[in-house]
């Protein structure tokens, strides 16, 4: 009888569909263990349902390009391949830490990335804490390092870090004389309010209020009528996902808003400006990523991604590939895939040259990269530096 084979992607995606599997394996597993050689397994726990699944996907396609990238060139520790292990944390701590579990009890991953929001992530690090290396990727909230462990580490700029920026710009070059907010009700949210009122209210701008809205919320209409009733100069738009994001932004305008919309750090991607339309042109926001790069690792990332994928390579993917790119470098160094002392003292011992440029982690794990302003300009991402 025939075999039937199927593609590494029609076999994920197959599977998928028939909810056949809480984990699915990705990767070069096969070819690995022709070598005689097991692969290095990384735990990619991803938002792959509700509100955030379209960002979970670009994070997977992220992380995907650049292990096939580092397994086409031989992979890592002597020729193991770097393996996915995807699993869906449906942007909830609970499913976040269910799934940290499975992956180092039942799967015995070597690594783990995760955090995409803050609050799965925060839950996430106490199942992972000093007994597993931990990737934290685009979470922001300054505890996911400030009380992190020995084992983990953050890419994305805390929410303070961004804010510190972010303001300084506001204030120099947007100048509003006032603003109002809208933010996700949890911790990250609340940090954002925080800031932001302090830092805009110390260069005299007045905060006119706030309204917060649930991770699953799907119309923000009462409350954007609201904020536009305070008539403020500016709207600070803190949006976690694609998909919300995209409907804030619509129904803004639709109230009649003609102020100015400043849209959160770490925002932008291109489905949202396809989702969001001519609602977004001239909006400005702040990432660790450009489209317009023209540093090489990025520019390959870019193009390898392009063969592999329909969406637009994204900031939300760029920080998932930046992971696997520095696991697979901090083992090489190391030369293990689980002395996590040997690993953690790589990752923290030298400045790395990353698809986002130069990156170096502190004491505590925290990532210090670059920032860049960006705007829409004509329907595209641009840098605004």
């Amino acid at each position: 009888m025939k075999k039937r084979l199927f593609t590494q992607s029609a076999l994920c995606s197959l599977m998928l569909s028939l909810g056949l599997a809480s984990s699915l394996t990705f990767g070069a597993a096969t070819a690995a263990f022709a070598q005689g050689k097991p692969p290095v397994k990384i735990a990619a726990i991803v938002p792959l349902s509700g509100a955030g699944a379209f960002d979970g996907q670009l994070a997977l396609e992220g992380m995907q390009t650049m292990a096939n990238m580092i397994n086409a060139k031989g992979g890592i520790l002597d020729g193991r391949k770097i393996e996915l292990v995807t699993y869906d944390d449906k942007g909830l701590p609970e499913e976040g830490v269910s799934a940290a579990k499975r992956a180092i009890e039942q799967d015995k991953v070597d690594a783990v990335v995760g955090g995409w929001f803050s609050a799965v992530g925060l839950a996430m690090k106490e199942t992972t804490r000093d007994n597993m290396l931990t990737v934290m990727t685009s979470g922001q909230h300054p505890d996911l390092t400030e009380k992190g462990h020995k084992y983990l580490f953050r890419l994305n700029a805390t929410s303070t870090m961004m804010s510190d920026k972010y303001s300084k710009f506001i204030c120099d070059k947007m100048k509003p004389k006032s603003v109002a907010f809208i933010t996700v009700n949890d911790d990250y949210g609340r940090l954002e309010v925080e800031n932001y009122t302090r830092l805009l209210g110390a260069c005299g701008i007045t905060v006119k209020g706030n309204e917060f809205y649930n991770r699953n919320d799907t119309d923000f209409t009462t409350v954007l009528t609201k904020l536009r009733s305070l008539q403020p100069d500016a709207i600070y738009v803190s949006a976690i996902n694609t998909a919300q994001g995209a409907t804030i932004y619509r129904q803004l305008k639709q109230t009649g808003f003609k102020g100015t919309i400043i849209a959160s750090a770490g925002n932008m991607n291109p489905k949202l400006l396809e989702l969001s339309g001519a609602a977004l042109e001239g909006v400005y926001s702040v990432s660790l990523f450009t489209p317009d790069t023209k540093n090489p690792i990025a520019v390959q990332w870019i193009a390898e991604y392009g063969k592999l994928y329909k969406n637009q390579p994204a900031f939300i993917g760029t920080l998932g590939a930046q992971a696997v790119e520095l696991i697979a470098g901090a083992m090489n160094k190391a030369g293990d895939s689980r002395d996590y002392n040997k690993i953690s003292a790589a990752m923290r011992g030298q400045k790395w040259n990353t698809l986002l440029g130069e990156i170096s982690l502190d004491e505590k794990g925290q990532a210090q990269q670059n920032l860049y302003l960006i705007q829409v300009r004509g329907g595209k991402i641009t840098n605004a530096n």
